[in-house]
This record gives C-alpha cells, sequence and structure tokens, in this order.
C-alpha cells in the first residue's frame, strides 16, 4: 500500500472509530504501525538524496574555483603577451594559426565619487521591502494593518 493509500485508510479507520464503530482499534494500529514504516522509508530515501545533493553542491564549487582559477591564468598570459608586444612596439603578429593585434577597445565610463552628475542620468527604481527588517519589528512589536508573522509548521528528521 503506498503513502497515499495508506493515509486514505488511517482517515476512513479514524472516521469509523469516531462514529462509534468497534473493534476497529487492532485495525488502526496496524495502519500506524506501516506509517510508521512508510515514514521510516521515506526518510532513509531523503537521507540519501541530501547526501546526493550535498556532494553535487560540493563538485559544484570545486568546479567554479577550478574555472575561475583557469579564467585567471588566461587573463595573466594575456596581459603579459599584450606587455611584451607593446614593450617591444609591435602592434600586430601573424602566424599560420593566429593573429594577435593590439586595438583600442570601446571606451567605459570612469564616475568619480563626488561628480555631480544631472539627475535625467539616474534610472528610477522600485522600492524594494527590507523583509528581514520588518520581521525583526513585527517581531519586536511594531502594528502594520496588513502585515502579521505566519507560524508554519515543516518535517524535521532526526
Amino acid at each position: 500500500m503506498n503513502l497515499y493509500e495508506l493515509s486514505g485508510a488511517y482517515k476512513e479507520i479514524q472516521e469509523l472509530i469516531e462514529d462509534g464503530k468497534e473493534g476497529l482499534e487492532d485495525t488502526l494500529e496496524a495502519l500506524e504501525g506501516a506509517l510508521e514504516d512508510k515514514a521510516i522509508g521515506y526518510a532513509k530515501v531523503m537521507k540519501n538524496l541530501e547526501a546526493q545533493a550535498s556532494a553535487i553542491k560540493e563538485e559544484e564549487k570545486r568546479l567554479r574555483e577550478r574555472r575561475k582559477s583557469i579564467e585567471n591564468n588566461i587573463k595573466r598570459m594575456k596581459e603579459s603577451l599584450q606587455g611584451a608586444m607593446e614593450y617591444n612596439n609591435i602592434k600586430r603578429i601573424k602566424t599560420d594559426l593566429f593573429t594577435f593585434n593590439i586595438q583600442k577597445n570601446v571606451p567605459s565610463l570612469k564616475v568619480n565619487e563626488n561628480a555631480l552628475i544631472p539627475a535625467e542620468y539616474f534610472e528610477k527604481q522600485d522600492p524594494k521591502l527590507n523583509r528581514k527588517a520588518l520581521t525583526d519589528a513585527i517581531r519586536n512589536g511594531l502594528t502594520i494593518d496588513g502585515v502579521e508573522l505566519i507560524q508554519r509548521e515543516g518535517l524535521r528528521i532526526r
């Protein structure tokens, strides 16, 4: 019997007992035992999945760090080659496999901290709710119409 069927049977037996039917307590105890067995099986599968997710997360972290290291090596090599070409006043190297050019990039904008920039160059942004700060304030006694803390329940497996 799957968990869905077990839940339905459990509810049916419980309703029959509440309606005054007698002799169903043994059946209810058997269903409770089956539900416990299912819960144990679920917990084992969830623990395995959590371990797999954790291992994948660690591998993602390792690969991200490796990628960053490789990208930094590429950047250093490119800067080193460009530095050598500039030092020797060479703007272009053409080989059978590659062509190397030193050329101007698209200009980038440098804005000093105290620059007086007209308001028309700023983008308007919608206000963003700081949910953590509001939650803390509500916990500390602030009351606002339409705002409340909701306590939910969740399954914990130990």
